[in-house]
């Protein structure tokens, strides 16, 4: 039965890479992916997260938040869980 799950969750997995990949350019996530590696090198946050989801879960260089409100009203907050 465990078998059973782990393939249905195996399928789930790769549906969403499929959504993933038609929703976002290459170059998107490219950018994705460095913004995550500078979220690991910087912040020493997770490599699955981005910078700004970190700051705006954690509340720690509120001033890049407040440059990125420029671009994005309310950026950091919007991205939590990115």
């Amino acid at each position: 039965m465990s078998r059973t799950v782990k393939k249905e969750n195996l399928e789930e997995l790769y549906a969403k890479f499929n959504r993933d990949i038609a929703k976002r350019s290459r170059f998107y996530r490219l950018l994705l992916a460095i913004d995550q590696l500078g979220n690991v090198l910087l912040f020493n946050g997770s490599q699955d997260e981005t910078i700004s989801s970190y700051i705006g879960r954690t509340g720690k260089a509120k001033w890049l938040c407040n440059i990125l409100k420029k671009i994005q009203g309310n950026h950091c907050y919007r991205s939590r869980g990115e």
